[in-house]
């Protein structure tokens, strides 16, 4: 008996506590949907101040060049 009595309080608590987290998770996601817009334009508003403290343009430049390694290929014997 003493048994069945732990069991039932177990699942008791076990219930709440998942509907508990269900609940606050719901409300949380909510809250994190809503503030979400906010926070992005914040965050591109501090990018762009720092992007300006340290010097650099915003702007998109009309180039087209492309930083990295090269190794020319032009010149390699074909493979048989």
């Amino acid at each position: 008996m003493k048994n069945f009595i732990a069991s039932v309080v177990a699942l008791m608590i076990g219930f709440f506590t998942i509907t508990f987290a269900a609940v606050m998770g719901l409300f949380i996601g909510i809250a994190a949907l809503v503030a979400k817009p906010f926070i992005k334009k914040r965050m591109t508003a501090a990018y762009e101040e720092a992007l300006k403290q340290q010097g650099y343009q915003t702007q998109q430049q009309s180039g087209s060049t492309i930083d990295g390694e090269f190794e020319d290929v032009t010149k390699r014997p074909a493979m048989q």
